[in-house]
This record gives C-alpha cells, sequence and structure tokens, in this order.
C-alpha cells in the first residue's frame, strides 16, 4: 500500500474509530442536505466545502466524508464531518457526524475529541455561525442528535 493509500486508510480509519464530536440530524435526504450546503457556500467566498471520501455502498448506504473550512479576518477553522442515511425505517433523515475541528493557524488547537485544545469553542462557534446562517439562507435545520 503506497503512501496515499496509507494516508486514506489512516483518515477513514480514525473517523471510523474514535466517536465523533458530536452528532446531529436534517430531516432530510443526503442529496438534499448536501445540495443546502453547496448553495450556502456559493454565496459566502470565506467557506470551502470539498467532499473528501465516499464510503460504503448502495445495500448498506453511503458515508459520505466532507470538509468546511471557515475563515475570517482573525482564524482559519476546518470542520472535518462525516453524513450517511440515518435509519431506511426513518424516512430519510440524515445523520451528521462532526468528526474533527482543527485551526489551521494553530496546530495546537484542535482535534478528534470534544477534550482537546479548543475544541469545546470551536464547536459552539459551528453551531451559533455555520448551522443557524445555513438555516436562515437555505433552509437546512440541523438538530442535535
Amino acid at each position: 500500500m503506497g503512501f496515499i493509500g496509507t494516508c486514506v486508510y489512516f483518515v477513514v480509519g480514525v473517523s471510523s474509530t474514535i466517536p465523533p464530536i458530536k452528532k446531529y440530524v436534517f430531516s432530510g435526504n443526503v442529496n438534499s442536505f448536501l445540495a443546502g450546503i453547496k448553495e450556502y457556500v456559493a454565496t459566502d467566498s470565506d467557506i470551502i466545502f470539498k467532499i473528501t471520501d465516499r464510503t460504503g455502498n448502495e445495500q448498506n448506504g453511503y458515508g459520505i466524508y466532507m470538509n468546511l473550512e471557515i475563515r475570517n479576518s482573525t482564524s482559519d477553522i476546518e470542520y472535518n464531518l462525516k453524513c450517511e442515511k440515518k435509519d431506511i425505517e426513518d424516512g430519510g433523515n440524515t445523520l451528521i457526524k462532526l468528526i474533527g475541528v482543527h485551526d489551521k493557524n494553530n496546530y495546537n488547537v484542535g482535534g478528534y475529541g470534544i477534550n482537546g485544545i479548543g475544541v469545546k469553542q470551536m464547536v459552539s462557534d459551528f453551531e451559533m455561525g455555520f448551522l443557524i446562517k445555513l438555516k436562515e439562507k437555505e433552509g437546512i435545520s440541523i438538530k442535535p442528535y
């Protein structure tokens, strides 16, 4: 397995073995969730959205991994998320897991657990900033799970 394969294995392995920092639910399907994020991000040059991986299969469902980088004059924070269909019986809700959060200007801040340095504040900023604006502008309402 080459270097790239090892890195992909590590990232997917970390996100599948460490519990998420926080879970959210969106009352709609994965495609609607992703479309709403893409539309919102298209209007805000301070946010970069990138799908980084897709795992799973049609029978068991897909997990879509993505990064949201939110920049302003004082910070550059990257949020690592995974979204997936919550339950087949659940009518198409989407489960969103916040897997990691990182301050790109300070490598000592952030991580893959709620107890990492600065993680609680960055999660709060994500909820009070990005999630509220996503609801206001695109009607995408995400609630804690």
